[in-house]
């Protein structure tokens, strides 16, 4: 344990030494070096015995190549000044105009004592000792923040703070390409995983900075422009996000205003590209480290979350590599395949709702739905329907048709469609759960228990349907005076194993109409192959509300029957607003 800590205490004792190295190597305007002595300042003040890192600043100056003796005497007077101030508390506004006082004075002493005109001018110098003295600032703060000690300013300067260190350090790499990258990786993550307003915030703190280091000053104007797309797609797909990113890096780059477009095109992709690559739970990881190190009131329930989320993660892991142990032509082998599959996309469903933290596309379309129905038997219908509303604005219809007529047919197929819904309501693909539900009812062939699925899927971000059809009868769509008849050939469920289960799609608009029907309503009229009297029924009804719809179809069959026995209709009927 003691060795443990005493490899800890050395890691992080060369951990500062780099980062004293690297900061005070960072030159602004050119010529301009407060950076280590603001930083030797800060450090000081908080604690006396900082003073050993003052070699690791000292060198970082020299091997800048802009050496002058006004930049030692500066560190010098600043380590000089906090170290005899011991125990006397100056409060930071303080420090900072002290710091920058004696960058000031250091300059324009060593400047005298050479004996030479100025090398810098009378501005040049108010601008490094006003450097100076927002670095002390932005230093303390930095420096508080890894000792886990409150801070001023709240959440908002730590990560100002935060920013200006990692842009400082970059820049002391001495490789002026790497400037931009940098500022755009950590706007997009600051964006993406904490909002807008921080997206903003780190975009203007970089840009500043690198229009110190002598960059455009389109850059600013640039990186908060990744800084409001990161922080609009916070919570969103890393891959949707990545990638508008991007986009809209490079198509910003091409803009005169902005930066140059090789530089912004590499920068673009290679932050981009981090985040698309990144692990989910490195994300989580990071979005959990960086509210414990800005001191946010929510970090232990993020890091509790990341938590939850690594452990939901092997377990579905686990739930896809049993559901491949089972994969075979066997009946009873291929159900348990698929319920390990409906456990691991239930996990992945949950993972993804928790990982979801922000607003997501609001619904563009409504859907109305209405309901007639016609029992053969004792008022027991062996048609059911159901609607419900499923995860991702998506609204789900299914009309089934249970084989037979009485109680055993409502039962099975309200059986059916209860099931279809409850596990679509967990997220699951349609598919998946209609290739389990179709070897569930296998199991139970020698009793002839099949069922007919007309399920419809509306997507109510991009007003596009798509229709399932298993046995099932045509569906209508209803566009202003015309009428179109959707259908699919295949064997009702729990007949044919290896069920192949496709979809028909369409693009809807506000005023369509969808009207799903059982068998029993194209029985009515046999002869009519092709359902024109259905066609001309429906593109004869004027009224725009779906139970009228219903209702008048219902009427039409019933009048087709005549004095014939009559077997179940069901009509539904959706109006898309």
């Amino acid at each position: 344990m003691e060795k443990d800590k005493t490899a800890h205490r050395l890691l992080l004792a060369a951990g500062m030494a780099a980062a004293c190295f690297l900061i005070s190597r960072t030159c602004f305007m050119g010529n301009l070096l407060p950076a280590g002595a603001a930083l030797i300042g800060a450090m000081v003040s908080l604690n006396a015995m900082n003073i050993y890192l003052f070699p690791f600043v000292l060198l970082g100056i020299y091997s800048n190549g802009a050496f002058l003796w006004g930049d030692v005497a500066a560190l010098c007077g600043c380590g000089f000044v906090f170290l005899c101030a011991g125990r006397v508390r100056f409060a930071l506004w303080h420090r900072a105009v002290i710091t920058g006082a004696i960058i000031i004075i250091s300059q324009s002493v060593s400047c005298i004592a050479a004996g030479v005109a100025y090398p810098l001018s009378v501005m040049e110098l108010v601008v490094e000792g006003g450097i100076g003295l927002a670095l002390c600032g932005i230093f303390d703060t930095f420096l508080r923040m890894t000792k886990g000690e409150a801070f001023y300013g709240g959440m908002e300067v730590g990560l100002l703070s935060l920013s200006a260190v990692i842009i400082v350090m970059v820049s002391g790499l001495g490789a002026p390409l790497l400037l931009l990258p940098a500022a755009m990786i950590i706007t997009l993550f600051s964006g993406y995983l904490m909002g807008i307003m921080e997206g903003l915030l780190t975009a203007f703190v970089s840009g500043f900075l690198l229009l110190l280091f002598g960059d455009s000053p389109g850059t600013i104007s640039f990186l908060m422009l990744g800084g409001i797309i990161a922080g609009l797609l916070r919570g969103q797909s890393k891959l949707a996000a990545g990638l508008c990113f991007t986009a809209v890096a490079i198509g910003a780059g091409n803009l005169e205003i902005f930066s140059g477009f090789s530089v912004t095109c590499y920068g673009a992709a290679l932050a981009g590209g981090l985040l698309i690559l990144l692990p989910r739970k490195w994300v989580m990881r990071l979005d959990g480290a960086l509210s414990g190190f800005l001191g946010s009131q929510d970090h232990e329930e993020k890091r509790n979350s990341a938590k939850a989320l690594e452990r939901l993660e092997e377990l579905r892991k686990t739930f896809d590599h049993l559901s491949a142990l089972f994969v075979s032509q066997d009946n009873r082998r291929i159900l348990m395949s698929y319920q390990f599959q409906v456990m691991s996309r239930i996990l992945d469903q949950t993972v993804k709702s928790m990982n979801r933290n922000a607003l997501s596309m609001s619904s563009r379309y409504k859907i109305e739905p209405a309901w007639a129905s016609y029992a053969k038997e004792q008022g027991v219908s062996g048609d059911s329907y159901l609607w419900a509303q499923l995860p991702d604005e998506r609204f789900a219809v299914i009309l089934s048709d249970g084989m037979g007529n009485g109680k055993a047919a409502a039962a099975e197929s309200s059986l059916t469609v209860t099931t279809i819904i409850r596990l679509l309501e967990t997220g699951l693909e349609v598919g998946l759960v209609l290739k389990l539900l179709n070897q569930i009812m296998l199991l139970n062939a020698e009793n002839e228990v099949f069922s007919t699925i007309d399920l419809g899927i509306f997507n109510q971000k991009t007003g596009r349907m798509r229709f399932y059809k298993i046995g099932a009868a045509a569906t209508f769509i209803k566009r202003k005076r015309t009428v179109d008849a959707l259908t699919l050939s295949a064997m009702p469920m729990g007949i044919v194993d290896g069920l192949k289960v496709d979809c028909v799609t369409a693009s809807l608009k506000p005023g369509d109409q969808v009207i799903m029907i059982s068998d029993g309503v194209t029985d009515s009229r046999r002869e009519d192959l092709n359902m024109e009297w259905l066609k001309k029924t429906i593109a004869d009804i004027r009224s725009k509300d779906p139970q009228t719809m219903c209702d008048l179809i219902m009427n039409r069959a019933v009048e087709n029957y005549g004095e014939k026995e009559k077997d179940d209709l069901t009509v539904l009927a959706m109006r898309v607003s």
